[in-house]
């Protein structure tokens, strides 16, 4: 079943919900284009395109939260590559591993569904981890001060969640 006549539209209540998510997701990957107009760019382009999309959103296939952090990703994501094109510089890439970087589907429904059934095999403390690191882009060093833990201790659980993702990504038949 689709949901394609009840979408969601972009509105006073969706700009109040919302609008902290996006810029979250944004600053998080544009971190280091040094200019805040880099990041109001970045976001009211997300809202453009999720003016767009929206009509594609189904709730059967995942939250309206994940839909719109997966559209401010891929956006802002396309705006890091823009620059790279256009300057010579990469903006925020202490922040792009494999997960940041383009995976061969066709559009942003498909990479939710992707993320939705990767959330869905993680456990409770791997599923928060990775939506504050690959989600929210939230770096090592933020992770370990908000859990109240050691850095290295957040790095070796990156690197046991990141071969685990990698397995369920390939055992899904997504080619990295």
């Amino acid at each position: 079943m689709d949901n394609i006549n009840s979408a969601p539209e972009v509105n006073n209540n969706f700009y109040e919900k919302y609008n902290p998510q996006i810029r979250a997701v944004v600053t998080r990957i544009l971190n280091g284009a040094g200019k805040s107009q880099d990041i109001d760019d970045c976001v009211n382009t997300v809202y453009l395109e999720l003016i767009e999309k929206l009509r594609q959103y189904n709730e059967m296939r995942g939250s309206l939260a994940t839909f719109v952090a997966v559209v401010a990703r891929s956006a802002a994501l396309d705006y890091c590559r823009s620059n790279l094109r256009r300057t010579g510089e990469l903006i925020g890439d202490d922040k792009i591993d494999f997960l940041t970087e383009p995976v061969e589907i066709e559009n942003n429904i498909e990479f939710q569904m992707l993320v939705e059934s990767i959330l869905e095999k993680l456990n409770e403390r791997e599923n928060i981890l990775f939506t504050f690191r690959y989600l929210l882009f939230y770096s090592p060093e933020e992770i370990a001060k908000i859990f109240k833990i050691k850095r290295n201790a957040v790095d070796g659980r990156l690197n046991r969640l990141r071969k685990k993702v990698k397995k369920l990504l390939i055992k899904g038949g997504v080619i990295l």
